[in-house]
């Protein structure tokens, strides 16, 4: 700089920002709504020289109580201590940075504080003064904090609902055992089918907890919220009925694409796989052998999912409508918003739902 009669910097940038006059830098400090202040090196423990409008709204101060201090004030117990060595380290280095810390304000409160510092040297590279900018972060801090405290909340959810699920599995298994026995016990052919059926459909819930184990693991992988999938539930419940069966004459023909479910829709909809694969086994299937189709697809904001057969058709008996196991099914439909539609003929029957996305995706 030339000599003491031109202006000394600090002193400039603060009279004019004081009054709003002469250097325009200078006004523009002072008119922004940004906190910002600007310190002198060259005086002792390199105090506040000038402290904007909005930096006394941020910390509560009046100017008189920031002028002349040393920016330290605003520290507290829990202010990070490795943040305050990076700031000191950038102003010996005289090189600018940018850190958040945790700083207190007159009454006591915190705040979160992202801070911008950087040096200000003449045209000979020697150092003026530092002008730093505050932030307020704190609202940022809390979302994420609030983030944690949720994930944490789904995570011991996640873990409860884990254990309920062994539980149930448990439970389930338990029941079919004893109808497995009762079964063994009964003379009655009627009773022996009736016993038969409601094990199908407790296996079939034992399927739905197994498709979840496996939709936990695959959503843990993929980083995802854990939610069944509709067309590997479809392919769990018919795989294993068929497998339960004993049957090696049938073919599964399968084309489902990819649907996460909400977990409301999962048990109907596994019960109602269940009735609709046993039904082609156990009526359209049940001497010559053949082919089971499940398709799966999206149609506008519906899902359609079929289940289909080249089995006898109208020789499919109590498969038809009006039966128990066709009135299950449209109640377990109406459940979650769905319809279902029957078509036989002599090549085959194809049974056809259609539900509302909305009441059945995740």
């Amino acid at each position: 700089m030339e000599s003491g009669e031109e202006w000394q910097l600090t002193e400039r940038v603060w009279a004019g920002a004081r009054s709003g006059k002469g250097n325009p830098f200078a006004a523009a400090v002072r008119a922004t709504r940004m906190a910002m202040i600007i310190t002198d090196p060259n005086r002792l423990d390199n105090p506040i020289v000038y402290a904007n409008d909005a930096f006394l709204r941020l910390t509560g101060y009046a100017r008189l109580e920031v002028t002349g201090r040393n920016c330290r004030f605003l520290q507290g117990p829990d202010t990070d201590l490795d943040a305050v060595a990076r700031i000191r380290a950038a102003i010996k280095a005289e090189r600018d940075v940018q850190v958040e810390v945790l700083n207190y304000r007159k009454d006591g409160s915190t705040f979160h504080n992202a801070v911008y510092i950087s040096p200000v040297h003449d045209e000979d590279g020697t150092l003026l003064f530092f002008f730093a900018s505050q932030f307020d972060v704190s609202e940022r801090h809390a979302l994420a904090e609030e983030r944690d405290r949720t994930q944490a909340a789904l995570e011991t959810n996640a873990l409860l609902l884990r254990e309920i699920g062994h539980r149930a599995r448990n439970d389930l298994q338990m029941i079919s055992a004893m109808l497995a026995l009762q079964s063994s016990n009964a003379a009655d052919p009627a009773v022996r089918a009736a016993l038969s059926s409601a094990m199908g459909r407790v296996e079939a819930l034992g399927a739905l907890y197994r498709e979840a184990d496996r939709a936990e693991e695959s959503a843990e992988q993929a980083g995802q919220g854990s939610a069944y999938d509709l067309g590997q539930l479809a392919r769990t419940v018919a795989e294993a009925l068929i497998e339960a069966s004993g049957r090696h004459d049938i073919a599964v023909d399968v084309d489902l694409v990819p649907l996460r479910l909400l977990p409301k829709a999962a048990a109907p909809l596994a019960l109602i796989l269940n009735e609709l694969v046993t039904n082609v086994l156990k009526y359209a299937l049940s001497s010559t052998g053949g082919r089971l189709s499940l398709r799966l697809v999206r149609d506008g904001d519906a899902v359609l999912l079929t289940v289909e057969d080249d089995g006898v058709g109208e020789e499919a008996g109590t498969s038809r409508d009006g039966s128990f196991e066709a009135t299950l099914v449209d109640a377990l439909c109406r459940q979650i918003g769905g319809t279902r539609e029957r078509r036989s003929g002599p090549s085959g029957t194809t049974v056809m739902l259609r539900f509302p996305a909305k009441r059945i995706e995740a």
